[in-house]
């Protein structure tokens, strides 16, 4: 009867915390200007912040992946969630590189931690018969995340120029209620700390399924992350080249929150989506990936006309915003349908790694590419990564299609 209650409660507060937790709210849209006004970095300080947190974070995974079978998953995620809330603290208040470096380190680390929140919700839902109904679930919390976002990058700037703490107090704020509502996350299932009902070592057996499934992951968040930042730039730099910089300013800012609206519908429709292709949507997302980065190529050679120039440039940028939390959700639930439940844990740190390793080493590769290379350059490799990655979705599919 308690569990009942629990569940019922789980249920309701989960789709919100979830959501409002998916990120330092605030903070992401005002990160760069926050680091170069307020804490007075240069460009190089500011960019070298995301290759110190990651780089560390990696090193540190076997150990956090330790500490996470040991204390089980409703506590990890309570930890990951109080580690975004010193997270926040540290960025806010710290007055030199070293605290806000260490700041951007417990940010990774926490949602290490706050991974698990994904494999509770597979438990939860396998304890109440509701199997099928993950990407029901998360696409919820990610239409709360992605409403979330959108709202902030409409008044985050306003706040910022009324007073420049005013976001971060937002996020602060935010953290601390997502800290609050943790604590109704939790495992009912017998599998939230296996270490303790197994008595042993937790191993995963690694089949071709499961390590294509983590190359693709590995390999496909990265390119979205480098294809949002660089797309970016690249149009940015493409814009600037035929308008003045007040323009390019309105026409970015039109793009952005464009592709935020977007972003919302994409969540919004994934599930009907995902209900009426199944699993090839693990093909389709890649090849709407490569498609998205081959527009921006495309638009950037069209000299023509300008209108169908940043039109086929921003076509493809919104496109990357479509397709990036769906590819989450979908992946994340083959994952968890295909490993025991004792081997949640593992593999869901497992695929964080496998994107932070490929992230790290893509953001170091392409810094040195653009030392003497134009931005072209890196997009035409994202499009061939992106090429390599629909051929890894196709195999990937092939093999869950033998499964079933």
């Amino acid at each position: 009867m308690e569990n009942d209650t629990g569940l019922t409660k789980f249920n309701k507060i989960f789709p919100w915390y979830s959501g409002l937790s998916g990120d330092l709210l605030f903070w992401v849209a005002i990160d760069t200007l926050f680091l170069a006004v307020v804490k007075n970095f240069n460009s190089s300080q500011i960019v070298s912040l995301t290759s110190v947190s990651l780089i560390t974070c990696i090193l540190l995974q076997i150990p956090l992946l330790k500490i996470i079978n040991r204390i089980g998953n409703t506590n990890s995620v309570r930890l990951g969630s109080l580690l975004l809330l010193v997270s926040s603290l540290l960025l806010t208040f710290g007055q030199n590189y070293i605290t806000i470096a260490l700041g951007k380190v417990v940010y990774e680390i926490a949602f290490t931690f706050q991974n698990m929140i994904n494999a509770i919700l597979k438990n939860n839902l396998e304890l109440q018969n509701r199997n099928d109904e993950y990407i029901k679930q998360k696409t919820k919390s990610n239409t709360i995340y992605a409403t979330a976002t959108m709202i902030i990058s409409f008044i985050a700037s306003p706040m910022f120029n009324l007073n420049n703490y005013l976001p971060m107090l937002g996020c602060i704020f935010f953290c601390f209620i997502c800290f609050i509502l943790s604590f109704y996350m939790i495992d009912f299932s017998n599998y939230n700390n296996v270490i303790k009902e197994n008595k042993s070592k937790v191993k995963i057996h690694y089949s071709k399924l499961i390590i294509l499934l983590l190359i693709s992951y590995g390999l496909f968040y990265p390119i979205v992350n480098s294809g949002q930042s660089n797309g970016k730039l690249f149009i940015q730099q493409e814009l600037l080249l035929n308008f003045s910089v007040e323009k390019t300013a309105l026409i970015i800012g039109g793009i952005l929150c464009l592709s935020r609206i977007v972003r919302v519908i994409s969540n919004i429709s994934f599930n009907r989506i995902h209900n009426k292709y199944k699993e090839k949507i693990g093909v389709i997302l890649p090849i709407l990936l490569s498609i998205s980065i081959i527009l921006m190529i495309i638009g950037s050679f069209i000299a023509n006309s300008l209108i169908l120039k940043f039109s086929i440039m921003s076509l493809g940028y919104i496109i990357i915003l479509f397709i990036r939390d769906p590819f989450k959700v979908y992946i994340q639930d083959l994952a968890l349908r295909n490993v025991g439940r004792e081997g949640q844990q593992t593999l869901l740190t497992t695929m964080e790694l496998s994107r932070k390793v490929v992230r790290a080493i893509m953001s170091l590769s392409f810094t040195m590419i653009l030392v003497n290379n134009p931005m072209i350059t890196v997009i035409a490799i994202l499009s061939i990564l992106s090429i390599i990655e629909i051929l890894i979705g196709v195999k990937l599919y092939k093999l869950v299609m033998e499964k079933m």
